[in-house]
């Protein structure tokens, strides 16, 4: 509606294309038609524990606001398109809930059968049959160990299949790796996601329930890393920490090579240009952890502690 406004408003000879016949005519045609999909770029949408969360939208060059679901103790974990999951990430939940900020619609999800300290949450969606998964990785409630004085945690891995309606058990966690602050992100059906230090990369297979871990040694050097998924490729962003002072130099974009086969390897593809690192980077700390999102061959690089992305 915006655009159509600005369009008519420039002149007298483009607004009379707006009332001429020939444009109602194309028009209803293109209604008509079913097999004709009208496309949107897509926007990115940052989180907020606010009121209100914000998306950009490329087509307009312009942010939008966009309220928040009143749910107390909850903020948004995941997220799939235009469907958000909303969860505890810090207390114990084993209530999730489904969001379209978009239509404005709301539903609780069936409890976690296991599940109750969330360490890791991600959703995939299937547009072509219009339903999504739930991963998530955490852990029962812990038991004390009378032997060791300590306590036990026991991690598990549960499902959720929008079509299905209810939540399975998957295979547990990797004991050794442990997931780091990168949310993780969805490859051509896998879950990929940055264990802690040392560095490492973990994959979920949901249709056989099973975690392996990558075997593909990290750039040297590197800190912070995110992942991305561009166009079926696997991104990886993160800083390159000299060895001698620790002072950052760069940021570097990484893509794994070989996915399909025994042997992977990250290949480095661009750094960002100085001046633009120069500006990104001159209120941000060197601990602050980059956050990377990605749509199509566009690359959303931000950071907590930054307002600039």
């Amino acid at each position: 509606v915006v655009s159509t406004v600005q369009f008519r408003s420039v002149c007298t000879k483009w607004k009379s294309l707006f009332l001429s016949d020939a444009y109602w005519r194309k028009r209803y045609r293109m209604d008509q038609d079913q097999d004709q999909e009208v496309k949107r770029d897509a926007w990115f949408f940052l989180c907020t524990t606010g009121q209100f969360s914000c998306a950009f939208d490329f087509e307009m060059d312009r942010w939008h606001k966009i309220p928040n679901p009143a749910i107390p103790r909850t903020s948004i974990i995941a997220a799939a398109g235009s469907i958000l999951c909303l969860g505890n990430l810090v207390a114990d939940c084993k209530i999730l809930y489904i969001c379209n900020p978009i239509k404005k619609t709301l539903m609780q999800l069936p409890p976690t059968s296991r599940v109750q300290l969330i360490h890791k949450a991600s959703m995939c969606l299937n547009k072509d049959a219009q339903s999504y998964k739930i991963v998530v990785a955490g852990e029962e409630n812990s038991i004390m160990s009378a032997l060791m004085n300590s306590r036990v945690y026991r991690l598990y891995t549960e499902i959720y299949d929008s079509i299905a309606g209810y939540w399975r058990m998957a295979g547990n966690p990797l004991p050794h790796a442990k997931f780091g602050s990168d949310p993780g992100v969805w490859c051509n059906g896998l879950f990929y996601s940055i264990t802690e230090m040392p560095y490492g990369v973990v994959r979920f297979d949901p249709e056989n329930g099973v975690w392996t871990e990558l075997d593909a040694a990290m750039p040297c050097y590197i800190s912070t890393p995110s992942l991305a998924e561009s166009n079926g490729r696997l991104i990886m962003i993160g800083r390159v920490v000299n060895n001698l002072n620790k002072a950052t130099e760069k940021i570097l974009i990484w893509e794994l090579q070989n996915m399909d086969s025994d042997i992977i390897a990250w290949t480095e593809l661009q750094h960002m240009p100085h001046c633009i690192y120069s500006e990104f980077m001159a209120t941000v700390k060197s601990y602050s952890p980059l956050v990377c999102s990605a749509i199509g061959d566009w690359l959303c690089i931000a950071t907590h502690l930054s307002p600039r992305t």
